[in-house]
């Protein structure tokens, strides 16, 4: 074992005898130093610099391509745990210990940059950042945060370096788990699911000092490959670890998940602005898109006859705030006549599914079947489901801090995701994957300071384990700007629909079309391609490829990129969880739960009218 594990030792026997009469006080310090670490490599990971470091190696790409991806997986696995860990602080602390926990994050955050900065960049590349990165070191060892045994691995060396650096530092996190589950297990009032969430993140880390140990063996001291050493059993060795650290076209256990597989994205354009024609145009792009043939496929698949399928669609519609603006939503008309199309091929359990939003929060009559009615989702040929109301336990393959999924959505023979050609102020665009927000535990539960994941996990979780068969734009009437998703004033009216097996393709032609040049541009696009890859070189547009004319981004001026810069933080913190954030409503159909004192009515409409929500 190297210098930093056998201090490690020493120092959790020391915290063992000083807090050997308090549990509680223990288990604090212990979340404190993990939230800490955990903000180190999430951010000593990230792919934006070891992406350059492994290209600049002289190494096969093929060789490349294996150990970015599995340091791609144990990034995201370290994103996942600081957010989780705050957020078990910030759900059983006080104010001052939610400020502690954003200091100590704070200083990982800053202690994992200039670490990077040191270990993989040379003066002569990048003088600036590795000027701020000594900088910062040096302050950490001024004021002890630097401990003594790590000062000597903070310089630039051979990949090797920092694979056995890392070697050290994961089994330290082992370590650490190792004694925070002895403390949870004396804590009487702590949650099962509590234990078992750090023991998957315990688990974790074990798997990511094998993956570096397999590197370290794998390159010499020159970062080139040892003898002997191959893609075949690098591949094979990696695999052995966890196939998820593979890329996703060389995973042994592949599911059906066409997510990241590419191939045809159809593009239509309705001629005319008759809703008969929109009909007709939609109906045409049904069949040109072959979903006929993928029910046959799919019914063939399961050994089920097509009239026993279970068929689960997922519009957008509960977003929408008042029937004078259509464009946040998906239309009634097109979801009718995609049931209606199922029915003709002869399926007959043909549900339509929606979750609860934030708003219910706040306006009465909220619920996905008031809703519903509100906006004319009805057909006899579908029944309306509230996933709201059916959640039922599911353990997830990958990711935290979800526990559930609506049970019609789970049961589903065949998933459609038919989402809205939107904008969306942090994201950039909000299409067919970030539909899917809500099949599982309320979104809110993942955008507020005490989420214990991220929004884009979640729904990734929900992709990866309950794929998408077919995906669907609805992008006749299209919401643009800052705040598409909520709505828009002036709306475009591309009169476009989109249709394609792979969600993840359908969004980033989607994505093209209105200025997102690569996926990795759009939060959620780019989350998506780390999951399940980037499907970019194998995707063949069928129709209309070009812009959607006068299309507005949310960083479409000055002031509007400056606003969107601000949105998260803003609406994680300052919002009153959402309570100034919401679209124009129909107060005659979903008034307010309880009386608005005037000073929130002010501020909202403020709000509404800064962010261009302001209607009529």
């Amino acid at each position: 074992m190297g210098e930093i594990y056998d201090q490690f030792i020493k120092d959790l026997a020391r915290w063992r005898e000083k807090y050997q009469d308090n549990p509680q006080a223990e288990f604090r310090y212990l979340l404190f130093l993990a939230l800490e670490r955990e903000a180190i490599v999430a951010v000593a990971y990230r792919d934006d610099m070891l992406a350059r470091r492994i290209a600049a190696m002289p190494l096969p790409p093929a060789i490349q391509e294996l150990i970015r991806h599995a340091l791609i997986w144990a990034w995201k696995d370290e994103e996942m745990h600081a957010i989780y860990i705050r957020g078990v602080i910030f759900k059983r602390g006080n104010f001052a210990l939610r400020i502690r926990a954003f200091m100590r994050q704070l200083f990982g955050i800053t202690g994992g940059w200039s670490g990077s900065v040191l270990q993989h960049l040379t003066w002569k590349s990048s003088p600036l950042s590795v000027s701020w990165a000594t900088f910062f070191t040096w302050m950490g060892i001024v004021t002890g945060q630097v401990p003594p045994d790590v000062r000597k691995y903070l310089q630039h060396g051979s990949f090797r370096d920092f694979c056995n650096f890392n070697i050290d530092a994961e089994k330290t996190a082992r370590l650490s788990y190792d004694r925070l589950l002895e403390v949870l297990a004396a804590l009487l009032d702590t949650p099962p699911q509590m234990i078992e969430d750090f023991r998957r993140i315990r688990e974790d880390e074990e798997r990511h000092t094998r993956i570096f140990e397999v590197m370290a063996a794998a390159i010499d001291e020159r970062d080139q490959l040892v003898p002997g050493e191959t893609a075949e059993t690098l591949r094979d060795k990696i695999g052995a670890i966890g196939d998820v650290f593979l890329p996703h076209s060389q995973r042994h256990n592949l599911t059906e998940n066409p997510t990241g597989s590419g191939g045809r994205v159809y593009v239509i354009q309705a001629q005319t602005s008759s809703a008969d024609d929109k009909t007709a145009t939609f109906r045409r792009l049904l069949d040109d898109s072959g979903l006929k043939d993928q029910i046959q496929w799919r019914a063939k698949t399961l050994e089920k006859p097509i009239t026993a399928l279970r068929i689960a669609i997922k519009p957008n519609f509960m977003m929408g705030y008042h029937r004078k603006d259509g464009s946040p939503i998906t239309d009634p008309e097109l979801v009718k006549a995609l049931a209606s199309y199922f029915f003709e091929q002869g399926c007959r359990a043909i549900a339509v599914v929606e979750a609860a939003n934030v708003y219910d929060r706040f306006f009465q009559h909220r619920s996905v079947h008031e809703v519903a009615d509100y906006f004319g989702f009805s057909s006899p040929e579908y029944q309306l489901v509230d996933l709201t109301d059916e959640q039922i336990p599911y353990q997830y393959y990958r990711g935290m801090a979800q526990y559930s999924v609506g049970k019609t959505w789970r049961d589903a023979d065949f998933r459609v995701s038919f989402g809205k050609l939107a904008s969306h102020p942090t994201d950039m665009v909000h299409l067919a994957i970030s539909n899917l927000t809500g099949l599982g535990a309320r979104c809110d539960e993942y955008i507020f300071s005490e989420r214990q994941a991220h929004r884009d996990t979640a729904i990734m979780m929900l992709l990866n384990d309950f794929p998408v068969h077919f995906a669907l734009l609805d992008g006749y009437l299209a919401p643009d700007g800052l705040l598409g998703l909520m709505g828009a004033p002036h709306p475009k009216t591309p009169k476009r629909f989109y249709a394609g097996v792979d969600p993840l393709a359908v969004d980033i032609v989607a994505a093209r079309h209105i200025g997102i040049s690569s996926p990795y541009r759009a939060d959620i696009l780019r989350t998506a391609c780390y999951w399940f890859g980037d499907p970019s070189a194998q995707i063949d547009v069928v129709g209309i490829d070009e812009p959607v004319a006068g299309w507005r981004d949310p960083y479409h001026t000055e002031w509007s990129t400056f606003l969107s810069l601000l949105a998260y933080p803003i609406y994680e913190f300052g919002s009153g969880r959402g309570a100034l954030f919401v679209a124009e409503m129909d107060e005659q159909a979903f008034p307010s739960i309880r009386r608005e004192h005037f000073l929130l009515r002010a501020a909202r409409k403020g709000v509404q009218i800064l962010l261009g929500l302001h209607h009529w």
